[in-house]
């Protein structure tokens, strides 16, 4: 199984240390610096992990009209976990602080969210996350639509299929899955902040075709979330390494 419960047992301080240890002999060739970042990135894993956890978790039990910035929020404080695995000098610049992607600050008015494209920046959490944990190298040119990122997700072919906007949109196999909701969050999350009217608009008058796909999203959200985050901690803890 891949839930927080289970992954309990590895946000002991005495385990994680020398999971962390064995973890950080395959990136350090001295041993005083596997000592080193394993010692120092207990406790910033393990509150990360925690604050992102609760986060998630209390998403679940707010209105929906909330829900996109608790899941983001809490998602991006896990992944700032997860990178300390790989990359254990995070964060080594201010650089690397920022989300890593943008959007388009105002909306059209003939806007529809499954058009809507995230273009991925030179600097910050989601070119570092792409480059040390995927070996893909980042480029400030990626542009990602929605639809396309929505194609990915099992849990919402069922909703895709009845939507005739899809007919037009193809499905490519762009990015692992952790970044693929990071980008789908990221953009919810931002309509949630800053397209208040718009986003007031579609949950209050349902006056968008985009609202059933994003409902269903968003309830599904936080178990995908905890099953990849976990599943991603899991298979490098549960290696012969560590």
């Amino acid at each position: 199984m891949h839930t927080f419960t289970d992954f309990q047992r590895f946000t002991v301080t005495e385990t994680l240390t020398k999971k962390l240890y064995h973890r950080y002999q395959s990136l350090f060739d001295e041993e005083k610096y596997t000592k080193k970042y394993a010692y120092e990135n207990t406790l910033p894993f393990i509150y990360r992990w925690q604050q992102g956890r609760s986060l998630l978790e209390e998403s679940q039990r707010m209105p929906f009209h909330a829900q996109p910035l608790l899941l983001f929020y809490g998602f991006s404080h896990l992944i700032k976990a997860l990178i300390l695995l790989y990359d254990p000098t995070y964060p080594s610049t201010t650089n690397v602080l920022a989300h890593g992607v943008s959007t388009r600050k105002r909306k059209r008015k003939d806007y529809r969210f499954i058009d809507d494209e995230v273009k991925i920046q030179k600097h910050g959490l989601f070119p570092h996350v792409l480059e040390h944990m995927y070996q893909i190298e980042p480029s400030n040119q990626d542009r990602f639509q929605m639809a396309t990122l929505f194609l990915q997700i099992p849990v919402l072919q069922d909703t895709i299929r009845d939507d005739p906007r899809f007919k037009s949109k193809r499905k490519e196999a762009t990015l692992p899955a952790l970044l693929i909701h990071y980008l789908l969050l990221y953009n919810l999350s931002m309509i949630n902040r800053y397209e208040t009217e718009w986003w007031g608009e579609l949950i209050s008058q349902r006056s968008s075709a985009d609202l059933p796909l994003i409902e269903t999203y968003v309830k599904a959200c936080a178990a995908l979330c905890e099953k990849i985050i976990v599943e991603e901690a899991q298979g490098v803890f549960l290696t012969r390494d560590c």
